[in-house]
Formats: C-alpha cells, structure tokens, sequence
C-alpha cells in the first residue's frame, strides 16, 4: 500500500490511543504524530532503493550486495524483512523511546528515572507501536510479488500475506475510509470539553467501523492482484487498479482523487 495511506492510518489507529489519554493530560498532537510516523517507519528498508545506496550506507555497513539485489532479495533487512516485522515495531518503539530520554537528559539537568519516563510516555510509544502494526496489515493484501509476503514474525523465516485482494496504489476507496476516520475522531477530541459522551469510547467505535468497512472494501474488489516474483503485465494491473477505483467511487469522485494522485510526486 502506498506510503500517504500508510501515514493516515498510522495517525487514525493513535487518535484512538490519544482520546483514551486524554484524561490523563498526554499531549494529544505528539501522540498522533508518533502514530503517523511509526504508520510510515516500516518502509525504511525501501532505502536500499535510493540511487546514492551502495556508496553510503552500502559502504558504510560493508554490503557486498547492491541497493536493488538488496531490496528485492530476501535478506533480513531486505523490503518486507525485519522492518515489516511486529518485532521491529516493539524493538523500534523502545529505541525511540531511549533516544528520547537520553536527549531530554541531555537538555535538562533534571529527568525522571527511566522507568518513570516510559511510564509518563507511554501513549506515545504505544502510538508508534500501532502505527507500524497498521501499515503491516495494510500490507498484508497487497501481492506476494518476489518476497513472497511480508517477514511478519520475525525472527521464523516464513513470509506471511501477499494476498493480491489490493494493488499497491491506487486505493483510494481505503484512503478515503482511513482519513474520514482519522478526521472524525480529532474532531471528537477537539470537541471534548463541550459534549458529554466518552470520547475514548467512541473513537474506537469509529476506528473500529473504519477498519471493518476498509476489509470489506478490500475483500469485495473484482480484480486479482495477485502474482510472484515480477509483475509480467505490471502496467495492466495498475489500470485494472483504476477501473476499479472508478466503478467504487464513481466518476466525479475518482476524477478528483486521481487529479490529486497525478499532483502528487509519489505513488498514491
């Protein structure tokens, strides 16, 4: 899936955490970000892409293997490896988490003990945590392509998913579904002080419905996505994406969504 829905739903699943937080005085946009940015952490090992690869982080670590061997092999720190793991997401987290802390030392002279700064931190962390988690299942559809799925249990050497219900891009039914929900759920948050419902409660229901609508979405498409090593038709599968797109959300709609998808500089 691509890397902006990745980020939403990261940032949705932690608007739940933060309004579950909220009486406990967390701060509500850094428990979002950590979300977001933990929606968007697995994809790092997509770094062994980049042009400029072998000659910095290749030579660095000693790599004997090229950027693009790397990323399309089965190494552990290949794409849909280690990085794509609920290991790296917990290990990641707690990383996160000691950076942190050594830095807030580092600024003041004064800091709570370790255990009591995780403990003070914990939404935030536990953000970051689901974030990574959610782009893992929004993964899991996706096609086995030459990795045969995703290293989701780490350290085992099975792949898991790669199911080809969803092409890599192009759903813009499930972006639309995650950032409804995502906007929702901050707009209960900002709202808190002036309505008289559990908003903790009621963000999960919402997440909750949005992760249910997004499965049926995602398990009543008419195309198969599904292939192994490299795509043979690889442009026809991203049209068949489209077509599909534009049944779902119908013309004018999908019109603005592609317009949106052309604009950007990125998949989508």
């Amino acid at each position: 899936m691509d890397i902006l829905t990745h980020i939403a739903s990261g940032a949705a699943v932690s608007s739940v955490i933060a309004a579950l937080s909220m009486k406990k005085t967390f701060p509500v946009p850094r428990i979002i970000a950590a979300g977001a940015l933990g929606g968007a952490f697995p994809d790092i090992d997509a770094v062994s892409l980049w042009s400029k690869f072998d000659v910095t982080f290749g030579k660095l670590f000693g790599l004997t293997h090229a950027g693009k061997e790397i990323y399309f092999g089965k190494y552990w720190y290949s794409h849909h490896g280690f990085f794509h793991s609920a290991a790296a997401a917990v290990i990641a987290g707690f990383l996160i988490g000691c950076l942190v802390y050594l830095y807030c030392r580092i600024r003041r002279e004064k800091e709570p003990s370790f255990g009591t700064f995780f403990k003070i931190n914990l939404p935030v962390y536990l953000a970051f945590m689901s974030g990574c988690l959610a782009h893992i299942a929004g993964d899991l559809p996706t096609p086995a392509s030459v990795w045969g799925g995703m290293r989701l249990f780490w350290p085992l050497t099975d792949y898991t998913g790669g199911w080809g219900k969803i092409w890599w891009w192009n759903n813009y039914d499930i972006f639309i579904i995650i950032v409804t929900c995502l906007l929702l759920n901050i707009g209960l948050i900002l709202s808190a002080g002036f309505i008289r419902i559990r908003v903790g409660m009621v963000t999960l229901f919402i997440a909750l419905s949005a992760f249910l609508a997004v499965c049926y979405q995602i398990n009543t498409r008419q195309n198969d996505y599904a292939y192994v090593k490299h795509a043979v038709r690889f442009d026809k599968s991203e049209q068949k994406s489209k077509e599909e797109q534009q049944r779902i959300l119908g013309k004018k709609v999908f019109r603005a969504m592609n317009r949106f998808d052309d604009w950007l500089p990125i998949n989508f």
